[in-house]
């Protein structure tokens, strides 16, 4: 079942860490699909966050997505080399949204770890920029059922610092990337 506008409707740390074990869903235009379980995400927390590409209320024309209703694609290219994928969250004017950073193919090649990595496994690029993942047709979230606060019995949810943004002062330790781990 798809995940509805309402899920993506609230804060960006809550919704990065509830997509922990739902399903990514690309379909190509072809018919077939490739899905992955969604087993790391990071939050970005909009104006207040240093890390944020909306930090300080910053509006372009490549950010003005995140201003927009939640439950939409925002795809940025970084480094001339990589595509990144964002779902915005929370309500329209408070810039806040998802990168997914991490999947575990369904039914194939195992996990697929690194944002770039990610929109090369799904061939998702700046097309799908604006792209609405609760009534789009060319990609979506399926909800599995909840894993709870901890995970499910064969896996925990473990929050660390974000990766990369060193830059971002007290920004840089907050717990807002999720990762979804085989308990050992």
């Amino acid at each position: 079942m798809r995940l509805k506008r309402k899920f993506f409707n609230r804060s960006a740390d809550a919704v990065a860490r509830e997509l922990l074990g739902k399903v990514l869903v690309r379909k190509f235009p072809d018919g077939s699909t490739k899905k992955g379980v969604i087993i790391e995400t990071e939050a970005y927390m909009g104006v207040e966050d240093k890390a944020a590409h909306s930090y300080g209320g910053r509006r372009t024309k490549r950010t003005e997505v995140m201003f927009g209703k939640s439950g939409v694609a925002y795809v940025y290219f970084t480094y001339g080399v990589h595509w990144m994928l964002n779902i915005i969250t929370s309500k329209v004017g408070d810039p806040q949204g998802v990168l997914i950073r991490g999947v575990r193919e369904i039914g194939g090649v195992g996990e697929v770890r690194g944002p770039g990595k990610v929109t090369k496994f799904f061939k998702i690029d700046g097309s799908f920029y604006g792209e609405d993942v609760v009534e789009g047709e060319r990609f979506w979230v399926e909800d599995r059922g909840s894993l709870g606060r901890r995970g499910s019995k064969g896996e925990e949810i473990i929050a660390t610092a974000r990766v990369g943004i060193n830059y971002a002062g007290d920004w840089k330790d907050k717990q807002l990337r999720f990762l979804l781990k085989e308990k050992k």
